[in-house]
């Protein structure tokens, strides 16, 4: 059952549009919600909102990511994202030059003064104040300067890199850009370092309703426990072979995950939760069998009982 679209922007590059609108067809294959692909990708729920509705361009990693899932060539989607990436820029520029800010919004440096997106925010700024501008040019440039971020972060946070000629979509370890390996990963994020890239369930437990994971990168060498279907307050927590905790609440929303402890093999650590109700329970060590991951959880009742 394919999902209904909103209307994507008319001002929107042709080229972005072909990709957005085949990002649309990958997710209605795979028949995964936004909260699924935020669980089985490296970005968030929102961020996927952003790309799937013509927002943001998405960074070449979550392209390249859905069509893991959906056993898309990763030739043809890198090749649609550059072509996608080079549309958007120059939208940008054009943008850019009809507001006096005639430069490239995708540079990395995005926190020195002075640079391409700092220059862009302060003719955000300027538009913002004169009514002429303020509905058509600053949205314009707030994404571009988005994008600009976005295109930063993708090429230095050590995400998964793209496919090289040659390697499949079934080995990810393979093209993984890594920060850390073994110890070295200790109370570290698995996203921020790309240990997320190749994560799978080693162990799984369900308790008073939630679910408890205890996640594993074969290419990082570390675990870290996750849980899903919580409440505020709920404790996710990896445990090592020799007992030390790392945990990490639930502040918002219904999941939360650890950082991560060195893990040679996926039995070297378990999962945990502690429960706001003092209920606390763990997986067993981690096996070699990847799990499949907890299932989204259940649509509340309409108010009409339907």
């Amino acid at each position: 059952m394919t999902s209904k679209w909103a209307h994507l922007p008319d001002a929107l590059p042709r080229a972005v549009r072909r990709l957005v609108h085949e990002l649309r067809e990958m997710k209605d294959r795979s028949g995964l919600s936004l909260h699924a692909l935020a669980q089985r990708t490296t970005f968030s729920k929102s961020s996927w909102e952003r790309y799937l509705n013509g927002k943001v361009l998405p960074p070449r990693q979550a392209v390249l990511a859905l069509g893991d899932l959906t056993g898309a060539e990763p030739k043809r989607l890198t090749a649609m994202w550059e072509d996608a990436k080079t549309a958007w820029n120059d939208s940008c520029r054009a943008t850019a030059r009809a507001t006096g800010t005639d430069t490239a919004p995708t540079l990395p440096a995005v926190h020195r003064r002075g640079s391409p997106i700092a220059r862009l925010a302060r003719a955000l700024l300027t538009h913002l104040r004169s009514p002429k501008w303020a509905a058509i040019t600053a949205a314009t440039l707030l994404a571009c300067a988005i994008v600009g971020v976005w295109t930063a972060r993708d090429q230095t946070s050590g995400e998964p890199a793209p496919a090289e000629a040659g390697t499949t979509a079934t080995a990810p370890a393979h093209r993984l850009e890594t920060t850390c390996f073994g110890d070295s990963c200790t109370r570290k994020d698995p996203k921020q370092t790309g240990c997320a890239g190749d994560a799978w369930t080693a162990a799984l437990t369900r308790f008073h309703g939630v679910y408890v994971e205890l996640r594993y990168s074969d290419a990082c060498k570390a675990a870290w426990g996750r849980i899903s279907w919580g409440r505020p307050g709920d404790i996710a927590e990896v445990v090592t072979g020799h007992g030390e905790t790392i945990r990490e609440k639930v502040h918002y929303d219904t999941d939360v995950y650890t950082a991560m402890t060195e893990a040679m093999t996926p039995a070297a650590a378990r999962a945990c939760t502690t429960l706001t109700t003092g209920h606390h329970t763990c997986t067993p060590p981690g096996g070699t069998k990847h799990l499949t991951e907890p299932p989204n959880p259940p649509m509340p009742p309409s108010p009409s009982g339907e």
